[in-house]
């Protein structure tokens, strides 16, 4: 399972649940759920190059803490398809192995 602590720049992270990235500024794109459930915090994405299957595999290429970017601390990767996003702390074990 994976946590902000035990995560290092330079590894590799596996997707278990599908998600999305989102954001409505290209210097602010992060990990949300892919739902379109109503009390969703954000809009599903259709774009299937912004959506991250399970098996999915990211690299760590940052790290940040919390109040800096976003309030909680977060991790900067880079997918295959070349999309850099971060995901917040309280994301990464829940997407990913």
């Amino acid at each position: 399972m994976a946590s902000i602590r035990s995560t290092q720049v330079g590894q590799h992270l596996t997707v278990k649940k599908v998600a999305q990235v989102y954001g409505s500024n290209p210097k602010i794109q992060f990990l949300t759920n892919h739902t379109s459930h109503p009390a969703s915090n954000y809009p599903k994405v259709e774009d299937p190059n912004l959506i991250l299957q399970v098996g999915s595999r990211v690299q760590v290429i940052g790290k940040g803490r919390a109040n800096t970017k976003y309030r909680e601390s977060y991790v900067t990767v880079i997918d295959n398809r070349k999309n850099q996003f971060d995901i917040f702390a309280s994301d990464l074990r829940k997407h990913f192995e």
